[in-house]
């Protein structure tokens, strides 16, 4: 007795079936992501605040440091109902290991933050130690939403994320300009570290808008235009923060000034996240719609493409073997099919093959950007780890040796990495 086996026609809507699954798990991404970004923002208002009270020796703020704390509390709690559920084994949910570790980091840095609240609000810290502990928050926060983009399969979707991400990077990087330069205007004047502080977060901003455009949609782009033409204000302090070596009287007003212009400027870059966490889930919905339009396939299909190609000449599909001399062409037959079906399913599977390797291309293009910044943050962490560089030194030793070499930064940090047991064995 034969087995039955089952038909590949049940194998192609598996295949959709297992598409449409994967492109629903993105739309919970796409919201976790969008809730994610909005946790941020809460996190660098509160920052901003905390900049503000301590460097006032807590004279100012003291109402908006409360609120942002309440803020940021609620926002939380719509984080934590969107994270996934445990998997009771391990393939319950098709999310990545690296995911769930990024999950626990964060939830241990949110941890952390009730302890620096209560040090900020006793003036316990000073302002450079509140701003590195706000960092560590929102650096673990923006390694989650990395991680949802790195996971993503749809190249449309994939792109968004990329989008989104590169964009929460430029506006993390402008929340940390507005505490450094709330500092330096604070205490009147901009030491030369302090300074070149500035300069490489301005620097480091453009890098991220700039990844953002390549992959943001047009509205979007058009909504980012508009905001970014409206920072005169913000371009005049910047030249006086570069310009300002000594002590001015006027510091604390300097101060609240530039508070309140970095402040409007983030809120319209908010305004651009938004957008892009609107045309991310629009992007989701998209995808799950066109996976689904072309989702079951009945006899009714098949009857009607018969139907459509009954007029159609006769032809063949042809795969490339090798007999051992010289690779040739053989007709594939569709074996237990009538000629018109064969041929009806063959073309879906080759309209599905095609598709999938188009996604499979893009995905790859993207993915190697994604490694390349990968490779990047390895090297700096490794200058960090063995140098005592910090961040932003690390980040310009790399800079600095690829414009020397004429070679990518990708290439210098890749060949750091290569050589990394030079760092880490010790001199005989």
């Amino acid at each position: 007795m034969s087995t039955q086996y089952p038909s590949a026609l049940a194998f192609l809507r598996a295949s959709r079936q297992q598409e449409i699954a994967a492109l629903r798990h993105l739309l919970n991404s796409g919201r976790l992501t969008t809730e994610v970004s909005h946790l941020i923002h809460e996190l660098q208002r509160e920052r901003g605040a905390s900049n503000i009270w301590i460097c006032s020796a807590g004279e100012e703020f003291s109402d908006e440091l409360s609120r942002c704390g309440r803020q940021v509390a609620r926002s939380q709690e719509r984080v934590m109902a969107l994270l996934p559920s445990l998997p009771e084994v391990a393939n319950d949910w098709p999310a990545s290991s690296r995911l769930f570790s990024a999950i626990a980091i964060a939830m241990q840095a949110l941890n952390e933050q009730e302890v620096l609240r209560q040090q900020v609000r006793a003036l316990q810290l000073t302002h450079t130690q509140a701003m590195t502990g706000f960092n560590h928050i929102i650096r673990q926060l923006m390694h989650l939403v990395f991680e949802m983009v790195d996971t993503a399969s749809d190249p449309g979707v994939s792109r968004a994320l990329i989008a989104m991400y590169s964009f929460m990077q430029g506006k993390e990087l402008a929340g940390q300009e507005r505490a450094v330069g709330s500092a330096g205007f604070a205490a009147g004047h901009f030491p030369p570290e302090l300074r070149q502080q500035m300069l490489s977060l301005i620097d480091a901003q453009e890098r991220c808008f700039s990844n953002f455009t390549q992959f943001a949609d047009d509205e979007t782009l058009q909504c980012w235009q508009s905001v970014a033409q409206s920072e005169s204000d913000v371009e005049r302090l910047r030249r006086i923060a570069c310009t300002l070596t000594r002590p001015d009287e006027q510091g604390a007003a300097m101060a609240l000034r530039w508070y309140q212009s970095l402040s409007r400027r983030i809120d319209g870059l908010k305004t651009v996240e938004d957008r892009l966490a609107h045309a991310l889930m629009q992007r989701c919905r998209q995808s799950i719609s066109e996976a689904e339009g072309r989702g079951d396939i009945g006899p009714a299909e098949m009857q009607q493409q018969m139907k459509q190609r009954a007029e159609e000449p006769s032809w063949s599909v042809f795969f490339t073997s090798y007999d051992g001399q010289q690779p040739h062409a053989e007709p594939l037959q569709a074996d237990g099919l009538a000629p018109q079906l064969g041929r009806s399913l063959l073309t879906l599977v080759q309209q599905q093959s095609r598709r999938l390797q188009d996604q499979d291309d893009e995905l790859a293009a993207m993915r190697a950007s994604i490694e390349d910044r990968k490779q990047i943050d390895r090297a700096k962490v490794l200058l960090m780890r063995h140098q005592g560089y910090s961040e932003d030194q690390a980040w310009q030793t790399l800079r600095k040796m690829a414009m020397d070499q004429n070679k990518r930064m990708v290439d210098i940090a890749s060949a750091l990495l290569a050589v990394a047991s030079a760092f880490t064995t010790p001199a005989q």
